[in-house]
């Protein structure tokens, strides 16, 4: 009897093609997407070799070029900047490493460096070595990450003017730009908001809070904190300010929902609120704001384990300008201009302290263009109060107001030449938050005069003895190596020297000299006019060390 096969239901059939259908799609995706395969390389072909490992920094096999900003953040400081990497990119940089030694600058300046930055198509890397306080951490800020030096410091982004208290709605007006630029860098490069704006504003507390459930830990203000940890309604976060004042970049609720409320932990407080947050090396490593702690370029190279690392340096113009645009030497070239013009007018012809007098005024004048500080107006008005002193000195007698408003003009012009401008107005004046370095040039311009006042006492008095510059005094025609050279105090006490007394000019009064009278080589000074060698003069004045002449209308009689 012939065997007969049962019948296959309907539901038998549908499992068989539903087991087909499932075991096609099983080893098509086992064909496309490997076991071994990660997810940048679905699709792209042959399985990844098991000894194979995720780059350790994002910026593994990069070729680095480290750029230097130093000193004091001004528009001079974004031109450098960009100079620099264009010139490393050119040379093939894929990641520029910007090494920051800086106490701040001009809050202009400073954001326009920092969207510049994140405008690049190159990554960036920011190295505070050793400090980057205000403008210095918006630029860090900016970077794709942050690493510091041992014993180094970031962090107090305070706009201020020293000595100005600012009116709620002058702060606010500063504060605006730097807490949305902040925002944005936190937002771009993954840092806590929370950190920056305790850089910016006084009385904003810094929590550190954990989610239980997913371990996440973040950073937030006190008004996040009381929703996030306290459970207080988001509307009820922030306390009324107790006036106007305390409103200007306080404290809000930032990151916190109500979805938040009493979802996450107290791990700490970072800080307290009652100073702006600054943060050393160990400090923001803890809390995140600093990658790692690098003690030198070659640390630096093995952790970020580029291919290679070179310096674009400035050129040495540049260097050179910067170093002799800061206030410290510019007290120094003031000296060297006051003394060798001094010097110059008490010899005759054009000599070396002449020479050294006019390079140092070039020298004033020229390197902060160069640097972009100068503003036309400030070489204009020394000029002009060179040009009343010298109308002062050479066609008025005495000393009035042209001479007193031509030093004040030259004092002002060369104070102002090395102290960034707003370039707003007519008139750029500097900058708001510029009050210290106004202060640096103000007090080092003041030094520098009041040592070439020094200066000029030391030299009328003992000229003809110092060396070398005693070989500039001339000696009447028969005067011995042994006449005395005195001065006024030493004629008065003494006697030699007398109101009416005659003589003759020695060396060019311009207007100051020497003058042989009664035998003996004596510093003198004329009226304001110039009188030459040889010419007869009278004793019109002795008080203490200063002796006065003028030209006498006769010749003197022959002296004994």
């Amino acid at each position: 009897m012939p065997r007969h096969t049962r019948p296959t239901s309907g539901y038998q059939r549908h499992l068989a093609v539903y087991w087909a259908i499932a075991l096609a799609a099983v080893t098509t995706l086992t064909f496309i997407n490997p076991p071994n395969a990660t997810a940048g390389d679905r699709g792209a072909g042959p399985p990844v070799p098991e000894d194979w490992s995720p780059p350790t920094t994002p910026f593994e096999g990069a070729n680095a070029a480290v750029i230097q900003v130093k000193g004091l953040i001004y528009g001079y400081t974004l031109e450098s900047l960009k100079q620099g990497i264009d010139q490393a990119v050119d040379e093939g940089a894929s990641l520029i490493v910007i090494e920051l030694d800086t106490t701040g600058g001009l809050v202009d300046s400073a954001l326009k460096i920092s969207k510049y930055l994140k405008s690049l198509n190159v990554p960036t890397v920011a190295w505070i070595n050793p400090q980057a306080y205000s403008a210095g951490i918006m630029i860090a800020a900016a970077c794709n990450k942050i690493v510091m030096a041992p014993a180094s410091a970031t962090g107090d982004c305070a706009p201020i003017i020293p000595g100005v208290s600012l009116s709620p709605t002058e702060r606010a007006k500063a504060l605006s730009p730097i807490l949305e630029e902040f925002r944005d860098s936190a937002q771009a490069h993954g840092y806590d908001f929370a950190l920056f704006h305790a850089m910016c504003v006084l009385g904003v507390e810094v929590y550190q809070i954990e989610n239980p459930q997913t371990g996440r830990r973040v950073l937030v203000n006190q008004a996040d904190y009381a929703v996030m940890v306290q459970g207080t309604p988001v509307e009820d976060a922030v306390p009324t300010p107790s006036d106007e004042a305390d409103q200007v970049g306080a404290a809000t609720v930032s990151i916190a929902t109500e979805a938040d409320r009493e979802q996450w932990e107290l791990v700490r407080r970072v800080h307290d609120g009652k100073t702006l947050l600054t943060l050393n090396q160990k400090r923001a490593l803890d809390v995140g704001l600093s990658w790692a702690t690098i003690r030198d370029r070659d640390e630096l190279s093995e952790h970020l384990k580029s291919a290679s690392m070179t310096s674009v340096g400035h050129s040495r113009v540049a260097l050179v300008t910067y170093w002799l645009t800061l206030p410290w030497v510019r007290g120094l070239l003031i000296v060297a201009m006051l003394v060798g013009a001094y010097t110059e007018l008490q010899a005759p012809g054009l000599g070396v302290a002449g020479l050294v007098s006019l390079a140092a005024l070039v020298v004033l004048l020229v390197a902060p263009f160069l640097v972009g500080l100068a503003q036309a107006w400030h070489v204009l008005l020394f000029l002009l109060g060179l040009t009343l002193l010298l109308i002062e000195v050479f066609v008025i007698p005495g000393f009035g107001l042209i001479g007193v408003a031509g030093v004040i003009a030259m004092f002002t012009g060369l104070v102002l030449m090395v102290v960034p401008s707003t370039g707003h107005g007519p008139i750029p004046m500097p900058a708001p938050e510029m009050g210290q370095r106004l202060q640096d040039s103000l007090m080092y311009t003041l030094v520098g005069i009041l040592g070439s006042a020094a200066a000029f006492y030391y030299i009328t008095k003992y000229f003809g003895s110092i060396p070398v510059l005693n070989k500039l005094v001339l000696k009447a025609p028969g005067s011995r190596d042994t006449d005395r050279h005195i001065s006024g105090d030493e004629a008065v006490g003494g006697g030699h020297v007398h109101t009416g007394a005659l003589g003759r000019v020695v060396t060019k009064l311009r207007p100051s000299g020497r003058a042989q009278i009664d035998g003996r080589l004596v510093d003198v000074m004329s009226v304001g006019e110039w009188i030459e060698p040889g010419k007869p003069v009278r004793v019109v004045e002795v008080h203490g060390n200063r002796i006065v002449v003028e030209a006498a209308p006769s010749d003197p009689p022959p002296s004994g």
